[in-house]
C-alpha cells in the first residue's frame, strides 16, 4: 500500500426536533422585511436563517421569523420569503411554540447563535425578532440589548425565562468537538506497509507544528503523564495540535516501539514543536513553569 497519514473523522448524530405548531404548513416561513424607526423591541428587521432554516426544514420543523408591532406572536402574519437571517451583529428575541418570550439575547452571529439555540433548545424556539445592528460596536449592542430587555419587562412583567439571574441553558454554548487523532495507516496491518513505521512518525512530526505521542486519546489519556502532558497543552495551545495514540494497534501498529527508537527516549508521551523532539511530560511540565512553552508555541 501506500504510505500515508489519515484522519479519524466521526460524524455527530443529528438532533431530533419536534414539529412546531405555530403554522399549519410544514415550510420556514416569515413576516416581509420592515425597517424599524427606532432601536426598539416592538419595531424590528428580521429574515430567517439559512442554516437554522435548512436544518428546521429537514426536521420537519416549521419555524417563525417574525418583525411584529406588539410582543404578541399572534398578531403577527406569516408570509413565506427567500431571504436569509442576518450573520450580523443585532439584538434578537426568542418565543416558544405557544408565542411565549423565553429569551432576549445579543450575538456578533444572530444566525449562528439562533441556529444554536435551535438545536439546543427545539422546544421553546418558536419564532425570533432581530434588529440587525451591523456596524454597532459592543457598548451600542449592549444598551440596545438592556433597551429590549426593559420593554419586554414592562410588557410581559418580569424578566424574561431565560434571562432570569442562574439561568444558563440559553447562554451555554454547544461544547465544541473534539479534534480527531491522527491515524498512520489505513488499518490493514503493518505488514500490508511499503515503507518504515519510523518514516510515517517522520512525516507526521516534520508535517504539523505541535504533535504529542500518548498513551489513549484526546478525549480520554490512558495513563497519569499522558493526562498531563495533555492538560498542559490543552491550555496553552486550545486545539491546536495533533496527536497520535500509540496503543492504536489497528491504525498505529508498532508506533509505541518505533517512537522510542525515533527520538532514543524511552518513555511515553513524546512531544514534538516543529519537527523538533522537546521531552516529555515532565519536561513540558518545565517548560510551561518557566513560561518557554508559551514562547515556542506562539513566539
Amino acid at each position: 500500500m501506500q504510505c500515508s497519514i489519515s484522519m479519524n473523522v466521526q460524524a455527530s448524530a443529528a438532533i431530533a426536533m419536534p414539529k412546531n405548531s405555530l403554522a399549519s404548513n410544514k415550510s420556514i416561513n416569515a413576516i416581509h422585511r420592515v425597517m424599524p424607526a427606532f432601536l426598539n423591541f416592538n419595531s424590528i428587521a428580521t429574515r430567517p436563517a439559512a442554516a437554522a432554516v435548512a436544518a428546521a426544514a429537514a426536521r420537519n420543523t416549521t419555524i417563525i421569523c417574525a418583525a411584529a408591532a406588539s410582543l404578541s406572536f399572534e398578531n403577527t402574519p406569516a408570509i413565506p420569503i427567500t431571504d436569509i437571517l442576518p450573520v450580523t451583529s443585532g439584538v434578537y428575541a426568542v418565543y416558544d411554540p405557544q408565542g411565549n418570550l423565553q429569551f432576549v439575547g445579543v450575538s456578533r452571529k444572530v444566525a449562528v447563535s439562533v441556529a444554536t439555540h435551535i438545536d439546543a433548545l427545539p422546544e421553546l424556539v418558536g419564532s425570533v425578532k432581530v434588529l440587525e445592528m451591523p456596524d454597532a460596536g459592543k457598548d451600542e449592542l449592549t444598551e440596545a440589548w438592556k433597551e429590549w430587555i426593559q420593554e419586554a419587562v414592562n410588557s410581559i412583567g418580569a424578566i424574561p425565562p431565560g434571562n432570569a439571574p442562574g439561568e444558563k441553558k440559553w447562554q451555554q454554548r454547544r461544547a465544541r468537538a473534539a479534534k480527531p487523532e491522527i491515524r498512520l495507516t489505513s488499518g490493514k496491518g503493518i505488514e500490508d506497509l511499503t515503507c518504515t513505521v519510523e518514516f510515517l512518525i517522520e512525516q507526521v512530526v516534520k508535517s504539523n507544528k505541535v504533535v504529542i505521542f500518548l498513551k489513549g486519546t484526546r478525549t480520554e489519556p490512558a495513563c497519569g503523564f499522558s493526562h498531563k502532558a495533555l492538560t498542559i497543552l490543552s491550555e496553552v495551545a486550545g486545539q491546536e495540535f495533533e496527536v497520535v495514540n500509540v496503543l492504536d494497534e489497528i491504525y498505529n501498529p508498532g508506533v509505541r516501539d518505533a517512537i522510542k527508537n525515533y527520538t532514543q527516549w524511552p518513555t511515553i508521551p513524546q512531544v514534538f514543536v516543529r519537527g523538533e523532539f522537546i521531552g516529555g511530560s515532565d519536561i513540558l511540565e518545565q517548560m510551561h513553569t518557566n513560561g518557554e512553552l508559551k514562547q515556542m508555541l506562539h513566539g
